[in-house]
């Protein structure tokens, strides 16, 4: 039987989209093109593609298994004991990314917005937020998503549209980029597909929707459009600085955000709207990685016990927030990460679904 808490096909899109569309978005270009200078368009195409495969992967396990959240399929296919250690490990890794996610937003919101408010009282609050909600209603998260996301994507649009007068092509050649070497191109694919690796969301919410038969095709949609403007992003913002500049910049997006004019002075201060804009692209994005781990450790114990788990996460996640020394400290956790949640992200469901088709396990309709 279907779960009676469902969401539609609409609303699974708007979940990946608000999803992918995070903290990342202020410094992935310089990320990208720390690696790869000119390059960073055909590295972010790259780790889109990457990335794709394996959220294509976890669609296909989903249309698979159309009863069960990634706990439960992997149960089914790695037996309960091997199961149950891969799930362990994602709620661990989530937890932590949850923690890294809120001390860059901490950190941003420092640098950009408000210098004199501590970051630990920043982190507090939006750990605090996500905690608080309810859990053990799917639909309930889905509104939330569905709800900001034209908050998301409108700002965006003004951001991108209008800096296009400002793009200098020559900026974007060659395409290769400059005596790039192959690892130096991987790493910068990389750092996209990390950037992307928060869409194993669709793993936790497949069960609920209301028609299996759209599970791919919603998730290719919602995947897509995320990628555009990822994609769009990073190469305005090159286009725009060119390598040299950009590198010297911590948030290029912001810096660029704050060269837009809009005729009439209709909006004398974008990057504001900007800034504001983000801020909830932030807090979707952190709550789907709570709503993961809250979700997940539930369903592992056998438990309808949300809240208190929810709690319980909460000083762990801030714990794990204030870790890092500085921004550059930060920065290199979560570089150093990017490996293991390839892994989990990518190579992982690619290997599960493989060893469901050799085993010939699936769920009770497809």
């Amino acid at each position: 039987m279907r779960h009676s808490d469902s969401i539609s096909s609409i609303q699974l899109a708007a979940i990946l989209i608000s999803t992918m569309l995070g903290v990342s978005l202020l410094i992935i270009p310089k990320m990208v093109a720390d690696f790869v200078g000119v390059a960073a368009p055909l590295a972010t195409v790259t780790g889109i593609g990457i990335s794709f495969v394996g959220m294509l992967a976890f669609a296909l396990l989903g249309k698979r298994f159309p009863e069960k959240t990634l706990i439960g399929y992997n149960q089914t296919i790695l037996g309960k004991t091997f199961g149950n250690i891969f799930n362990m490990l994602f709620m661990v890794i989530t937890l932590v990314l949850f923690g890294l996610e809120a001390r860059q937003f901490a950190e941003v919101l420092a640098g950009a917005l408000l210098p004199n408010t501590p970051i630990h009282v920043s982190i507090f609050l939006m750990i605090v937020i996500c905690a608080t909600l309810n859990f053990s209603n799917v639909s309930t998260f889905a509104y939330i998503h569905f709800f900001y996301l034209p908050f998301l994507i409108i700002p965006l649009f003004i951001v991108i549209g209008p800096s296009f007068a400002d793009a200098e092509m020559y900026h974007l050649f060659p395409i290769t980029g400059h005596d790039v070497s192959g690892k130096e191109f991987f790493d910068g694919a990389k750092i996209v597909c990390q950037g992307f690796s928060n869409y194993i969301i669709i793993s936790m919410i497949i069960p609920y929707m209301k028609n299996a038969k759209s599970i791919v095709k919603s998730s290719i949609w919602g995947f897509l459009i995320a990628s555009i403007f990822i994609f769009s992003t990073v190469t305005i913002c090159l286009a725009v600085f060119g390598e040299k500049k950009i590198l010297d910049m911590y948030w290029p997006t912001l810096v660029l955000a704050r060269m837009v004019h809009v005729p009439s002075e209709v909006l004398s201060r974008v990057d504001a709207i900007f800034l504001i804009a983000w801020v909830f692209a932030v807090f979707t994005t952190v709550l789907s990685y709570y709503f993961i781990f809250v979700r997940g450790t539930a369903e592992i114990f056998k438990t309808k016990k949300f809240h208190l788990i929810s709690y319980i996460g909460t000083p762990v996640a801030m714990i794990i927030a204030l870790i890092p020394q500085d921004t550059y400290d930060l920065y290199r956790y979560i570089k150093n990460a990017a490996f293991l949640e390839l892994f989990l992200v990518v190579v992982y469901p690619i290997l599960l679904l493989l060893v469901a088709k050799i085993r010939r396990k699936k769920g009770n309709a497809t």
